[in-house]
């Protein structure tokens, strides 16, 4: 009888938590406050292992970064990134099937600032990254745009890029973005001496996939993290144009992307990037 568990910890199912708006309001401001006291100033550092994105470095973590994710804003690349490792940590290490599968770019190192201005480097951290399949991987691959998170999700060696865009837009929107892909992956081809059908020589397949949809501007990084994190958990190199039928739906719902920042806030407390 539920009476019977009154005053211990019981695991509720979330679909029947109904939270008023006001009080969740309240409590996010009151959790905001913590942290301005907490995180006044604070600069944290989380260290990325080179089996994340094919080489070692320090991923910075401002103030502002755990500000936008409880006042739910625009995300940085750093919140991306951090979610990055903690799919890495709680999904894929010591678990070689997924380590070997899934791999990880860096947007940092490629993104719509970076092609315009170094395209080279862009293309040569791409092509390095792909070199390093021993089998088909896929390549999640988190693109800013400059104002707009979408996902990537790229098999080298088939030569096909799944494009996962929460506002419905086309990749010909893109096109310098586009243009590295194709270049990247012709240059992998030519640097492991494939043969493809002349047909296809000149073609790399671009496949739109029909995720769910954002009805706000600022939830795309919120969907990117999520589309992640259903892409390894399916553990499939392919993903379906009308997108997995165990995750399929129009929209997230808020308790979705909720499920998102709670599993970054964990993530930050226990990378003792976050005491409150």
């Amino acid at each position: 009888m539920l009476r019977d568990a009154i005053g211990s910890f019981v695991a509720w199912p979330l679909d029947l938590i109904f939270i008023d708006d006001e009080v969740f309001a309240q409590g996010s401001q009151q959790l905001s406050q913590k942290i301005d006291m907490a995180t006044a100033g604070a600069i944290r550092l989380l260290d990325m292992e080179e089996d994340i994105f094919g080489y070692s470095c320090t991923e910075t973590i401002g103030k502002e970064d755990l500000e936008h994710i409880f006042r739910h804003q625009e995300l940085g690349v750093g919140v991306i990134h951090t979610y990055i490792r903690f799919l890495y940590d709680n999904f894929m290490r010591g678990n070689d099937q997924l380590s070997n599968r899934f791999r990880f770019v860096s947007s940092s190192l490629v993104n719509k600032a970076l092609i315009c201005r170094e395209p080279d480097s862009c293309r040569e951290y791409l092509v390095k990254r792909f070199m390093a399949s021993s089998t088909n991987n896929l390549y999640l691959w988190p693109y800013n745009s400059g104002c707009h998170w979408l996902l990537l999700a790229i098999d080298p060696l088939k030569e096909v890029v799944y494009f996962l865009n929460s506002i419905d837009g086309e990749w010909t929107n893109y096109p310098d973005m586009k243009q590295l892909v194709d270049t990247s992956i012709k240059v992998f081809r030519s640097q492991r001496q494939a043969r493809v059908p002349r047909t296809k020589s000149s073609n790399i397949t671009w496949i739109k996939v029909q995720c769910p949809l954002q009805r706000n501007g600022i939830d795309c990084g919120y969907f990117v993290m999520r589309f992640m994190r259903e892409i390894i958990n399916m553990n499939q190199i392919e993903i379906p144009i009308t997108y997995f039928d165990e995750y399929k739906c129009a929209h997230y719902t808020r308790l979705q992307l909720e499920q998102i920042k709670e599993e970054l806030c964990q993530y930050f407390i226990e990378k003792r990037l976050l005491s409150i």
